[in-house]
């Protein structure tokens, strides 16, 4: 249960997902779908009810704790930066850094190497590296990219939040394919969408 006010967001919710499953969660606009995945990603705290990761029993008190325990969420509007290159975006927030004297600099050529490594992983083949700018990146590349830094990240839930709005045809499905290439790697994954 999700209150906002006087607004029942979420009521009587009861949702599973299996190890390496994909579950498609479907429902128009204003349904809920967002307001479930913010709860099971730590945004919001539910107001009511109980949540298990893992046959244990959880609260997410932030989106840290659960992408700390394997839960990675990629939004309908991506928070991917474009002045910023693939690598930069990839690691953004967790940035490895090497020490040099008294101080820690990014680790730049650790960030390229394993971006490369990373879109190849997921069958991005079209970028020419990972120093490309994210703004020259069409939608569905964006989209990989997004996905590719989840998986980087040791995802054992990637949340998909309507990842293919305003992508064409054939980026939608270059969009699926990463997804399935996704639960190959034995990955559980939520696909909201509203189509």
């Amino acid at each position: 249960v999700k209150r906002f006010g006087r607004v029942e967001a979420l009521k009587g919710v009861d949702f599973h997902v299996n190890y390496n499953e994909i579950v498609g969660l479907v429902g128009d606009n204003g349904a809920g779908k967002s307001t479930l995945v913010k709860i099971i990603a730590g945004v919001f705290p539910p107001d009511k009810g109980e949540m298990y990761w893992e046959g244990r029993k959880v609260i997410f008190k932030s989106p840290r704790e659960a992408r700390e325990h394997g839960v990675e969420i990629v939004y309908q509007h991506l928070a991917l930066l474009d002045i910023l290159s693939i690598d930069r975006n990839i690691f953004l927030g967790r940035e490895p850094v090497k020490k040099v004297g008294f101080l820690n600099i990014l680790d730049k050529k650790r960030m390229r190497e394993e971006s490369m490594n990373i879109l190849k992983e997921i069958g991005i083949k079209r970028i020419r590296g990972p120093s490309e700018r994210v703004a020259k990146l069409s939608g569905g590349e964006r989209q990989s990219v997004a996905i590719g830094r989840a998986m980087h990240f040791k995802a054992k839930l990637l949340i998909l939040d309507e990842p293919t709005a305003a992508l064409s045809v054939r980026e939608t499905r270059k969009v699926l394919d990463h997804v399935l290439e996704v639960k190959k790697m034995g990955v559980s994954v939520i696909f909201i969408t509203h189509n």
